[in-house]
């Protein structure tokens, strides 16, 4: 008996910080990953955990362009970039630190704050972040030391870290600055599902795909970093990736599964009362009762990848229906063959000469048949169509492994 794990439903979490900081780190893979697959220039380096947080350098006819993003998570609702926040504080003195070797780098630099919270509209970040024409700038970098004036404790040392620094260089910051909040989670998933530009038929696995993708950029991170090394990608290695995906899931629909696989072993249980016509027919031929149980998981994996592949739409009825016609004319040429080596009419036939064309027919060198456009080896799928047409249910070109004696069809 497995067992089974109850959850509890009450308590609370014993390292609060360490889960934000996870979530956090979640957050920016979310927007690395954004970031990549809404780019449009295939030349560009993405890096994580370079000179930002997250970070796109494109190549120019002058030289480079920097894209260079902070990402701050909330976990709590409230605004994660008020006035006095150091995370404000912090971001921009982290960017300014950063700047004359920056401008050293690249020809051009843009510089991007990304927050799932709520930031109000008369905020020092948005008056920031609205600053465009050259007095825009400079009233605003008015406001920023008036700000810094009026911060305390740690917050106040940041502050003046970050007025310390010349009104150009400020300047330079804050006219290619942009603010972005509400970007929750949800809004990066639903982007990123328009992005991925999933081909018909495969919008039910596209949470497995993007999981995916995701889980693979982390890796890729991961390696580089335990290298010691600062992680940089082109975006080729996710379209690849992402294509790689698509075609998995997109051969699932002419690819059959392995009988392990259908849960057959469920629907048996499931069926214990059903009385099968084919099993009747099975055990009046006399064969064993272990190969009448491995049959019955044949018919059950049959039907229930027949079911599958019709609900998905791939497979129609008609294919089934050529599959079985074709199943039906080896059986009868098998029998007919053995009708006339032996002598002996069908309806004469002994629960041996039946026994005989059942063995020649479902011991075939393959066991490969086509339903549509799908190929299969599996012996399952082989059998399981056999006992099927055997059911005489829904069928078109029915079989028999046994008849008594005398009746002919």
């Amino acid at each position: 008996m497995d067992a089974q794990c109850d959850y509890p439903r009450e308590g609370h979490m014993d390292n609060t910080e360490a889960s934000a900081s996870i979530t956090g780190y979640g957050y920016q893979f979310e927007r690395a990953l954004y970031r990549i697959f809404h780019s449009s220039h295939r030349d560009a380096l993405f890096g994580i955990e370079t000179t930002d947080d997250v970070e796109e350098v494109i190549p120019t006819a002058a030289g480079t362009r920097s894209i260079q993003e902070q990402d701050k998570l909330t976990l709590s609702g409230k605004n994660p970039l008020q006035d006095s926040s150091k995370n404000l504080w912090n971001t921009f003195k982290n960017w300014l630190e950063k700047l004359e070797q920056s401008q050293a780098t690249h020809e051009q630099i843009n510089f991007i704050l990304v927050t799932n919270g709520v930031v109000a509209s008369n905020s020092l970040v948005h008056l920031l972040s609205a600053a465009s024409s050259p007095k825009d700038v400079a009233d605003a970098i008015k406001t920023l030391r008036t700000h810094a004036l009026t911060m305390d404790g740690a917050t106040a040392e940041i502050a003046a870290k970050v007025t310390a620094f010349d009104d150009e260089s400020i300047a330079y910051v804050v006219g290619r600055f942009e603010l972005i909040h509400k970007h929750e989670s949800a809004s990066i998933t639903d982007a990123m599902y328009a992005a991925l530009q999933l081909p018909e038929g495969l919008d039910e696995h596209k949470k497995v795909i993007l999981d995916s993708l995701t889980g693979h950029l982390f890796n890729m991170a991961r390696d580089t970093w335990r290298r010691r090394e600062p992680f940089w990608t082109t975006s080729l290695p996710l379209f690849n990736r992402k294509q790689l995906l698509f075609e998995k899931f997109l051969n699932e629909a002419w690819t059959a599964r392995s009988q392990d696989e259908t849960g057959y072993r469920e629907l048996i249980a499931l069926n214990q009362e059903l009385n099968l016509p084919f099993i009747f027919q099975l055990k009046e031929l006399g064969l064993m009762e272990r190969t009448i149980e491995k049959e019955l998981g044949h018919y059950w994996a049959g039907y229930a990848e027949r079911s599958r592949l019709l609900l998905k739409g791939k497979i129609l009825p008609e294919h089934f229906n050529d599959l079985e016609n074709t199943l039906h004319g080896r059986w009868d040429s098998l029998r007919e063959a053995y009708s006339n080596l032996k002598g002996i009419p069908f309806e004469d036939f002994s629960n041996d000469d039946h026994k005989q064309i059942y063995i020649s027919t479902t011991t075939p060198e393959k066991f490969t048949i086509e339903i549509g456009r799908l190929k299969s080896d599996h012996r399952y799928l082989y059998l399981g169509t056999y006992h099927h047409q055997a059911n005489d249910d829904g069928t078109d070109h029915p079989i028999l492994w046994h008849q008594v004696k005398g009746e002919s069809k």
